[in-house]
């Protein structure tokens, strides 16, 4: 499947992931790139049982309290990594779960609980995909995300897609990892974009469209053609007023 970006008389319309075939659909990519929980990160737990005393001492607040869910109550109530890569939870205490998956910390934690609780279901949520989107997008700025995995395509679609001059083929994504920062150039017309460690958007990237670079030249082009208009004016009058 195809997808369009509109653009004006200007600027042909282009497809994203060129090259793709009818045998192409029938073709499984590999779309790993789990993300693993970094310093500064805030999670969400949740633990639930038939014991409600013990179940309200790990619990830090009941959402019915502050109301309704939002980034502002998981900052509040939510888990935050420091910079020792722990989080510290009631009774249970300091907790590593530095680069590790939240499949990874729900098995930590329930570990842990066993030893206090023997029925009973937890559930650890990311407490907030953030995102932020630069340059030539409809709607630049910062998204949030409340699922697993975003694409660079849903990223994108939040911000309202590119604009005519968003160049296609150059988009610059910044991303902190434990290794320092990466960077990555990203051509959405690229049928192998599904294979890319950059397909998959992890919290806290940030997308920068830059302009094609005739982006000035269009935007100045009207300007452009009064003046010459103008001027192919004044010369025929001048010409007029000569042969007489």
């Amino acid at each position: 499947m195809f997808l369009f970006s509109t653009s004006c008389t200007s600027y042909k319309s282009t497809a994203y992931l060129q090259g793709l075939s009818e045998n192409d659909s029938v073709t499984t990519y590999y779309l790993g790139n789990i993300y693993k929980l970094q310093k500064g990160d805030i999670i969400y737990i949740k633990i639930i049982s038939f014991n409600r005393d013990i179940t309200q001492l790990f619990n830090i607040e009941d959402v019915t309290s502050f109301g309704q869910i939002n980034n502002a109550y998981i900052y509040y109530k939510g888990y935050c990594i420091d910079d020792n890569g722990e989080i510290n939870m009631p009774i249970i205490g300091n907790v590593y779960i530095l680069n590790k998956t939240i499949s990874e910390v729900e098995y930590i934690l329930k570990e842990k609980i066993k030893n206090y609780l023997t029925d009973f279901y937890i559930n650890v949520k990311y407490g907030g995909f953030k995102i932020t989107i630069l340059g030539e997008v409809k709607n630049p700025g910062i998204n949030y995300f409340y699922t697993n995995k975003v694409t660079i395509f849903e990223a994108l679609g939040s911000a309202g897609d590119l604009t005519d001059y968003g160049n296609r083929k150059n988009i610059l994504l910044l991303r902190q990892t434990t290794n320092g920062l990466k960077i990555f150039r990203i051509n959405l017309l690229k049928k192998d974009l599904f294979k890319q460690p950059y397909y998959y958007i992890q919290p806290n990237d940030i997308l920068y469209v830059e302009p094609v670079k005739t982006k000035n030249w269009r935007l100045n082009s009207y300007n452009v053609s009064i003046i010459l208009s103008s001027i192919s004016t004044l010369i025929l009058v001048i010409n007029f007023i000569l042969r007489f």
